[in-house]
């Protein structure tokens, strides 16, 4: 990796003075440690505050974001006032990263940086990523994917370097857990993080929170299956009833579901 980690820094190297797109998450603290590591001088971090961001990530960037001693500017937003959003069609991941990278791109001119990056990464690109058009269309680089760096790789590297972040489970935005096709709204949104607050408060892991028309769905590891002693398909522990019951779920699947990454893009 010593050999990939070298074309990466060659790469951010050339573009000058570059931004970070930083969320929180393994991927964007991998570009934020290199950049610190490689080009103190050069770099920053620039941060959507939004309410799609899920709470181990908000922690997470308010844990580690000073820790890399670059000038850190945040940025509010609220993507439900996109109406493209709040629709909530199958490409609302466009409509969505267009809408907070064109604050990205805009404060990082302001402030005399030549680049915005971003963390998408190698496993991304044969996924479905509607907001890598907008990217495109922004001009922000993914310098991970074009040096082939993989998440197992960057957790390496992070936990070499002393970074908690390493370990993570990985995340997405929490619109990803409502059916394209529903429309969004800040109650949706909430329900969800409440409810998979809940589970982490349990213990679980790599958990997600389906919200499908209005019924709360529960996705899990098979590690989480199994620490919660329910396998696939059978039904949820009491306790764990109790918990989204006090987090607001009405309706709720009865039954455990295999977490699998982009389950929801049919």
């Amino acid at each position: 990796m010593e050999s990939q980690l070298d074309q990466l820094v060659a790469l951010l190297d050339s573009y000058g003075r570059v931004s970070v797109g930083y969320s929180g998450g393994v991927d964007s603290a991998f570009l934020a440690a290199v950049c610190a590591r490689h080009l103190p001088d050069r770099a920053a971090l620039i941060h959507l505050v939004n309410p799609f961001m899920g709470t181990p990530e908000r922690a997470a960037y308010e844990r580690d974001a000073r820790r890399f001693g670059l000038p850190v500017f945040e940025i509010a937003i609220d993507p439900l006032s996109v109406p493209e959003v709040a629709a909530n069609p199958k490409d609302r991941c466009y409509h969505c990263k267009r809408a907070g990278f064109r604050r990205i791109v805009a404060t990082a001119r302001e402030r005399g940086f030549d680049v915005v990056v971003d963390g998408s990464n190698a496993d991304d690109a044969g996924d479905f990523r509607p907001g890598m058009r907008a990217l495109a269309e922004l001009d922000v680089r993914s310098p991970l994917m074009e040096t082939g760096w993989h998440k197992a790789e960057e957790r390496e590297m992070l936990k070499r370097w002393g970074f908690e972040v390493w370990n993570m489970p990985a995340g997405a935005c929490l619109a990803t857990r409502i059916p394209c096709g529903e429309p969004l709204d800040t109650g949706k949104i909430e329900l969800v993080r409440a409810c998979e607050d809940a589970l982490h408060g349990r213990g679980l892991k790599q958990v997600r929170v389906r919200l499908v028309a209005g019924t709360v769905r529960i996705e899990a590891s098979d590690e989480d299956l199994a620490e919660a002693c329910a396998a696939e398909g059978a039904s949820l522990p009491r306790g764990i009833l109790d918990s989204l019951r006090d987090a607001g779920a009405v309706s709720i699947d009865p039954t455990w579901h295999r977490y699998a990454h982009g389950s929801m893009n049919a």
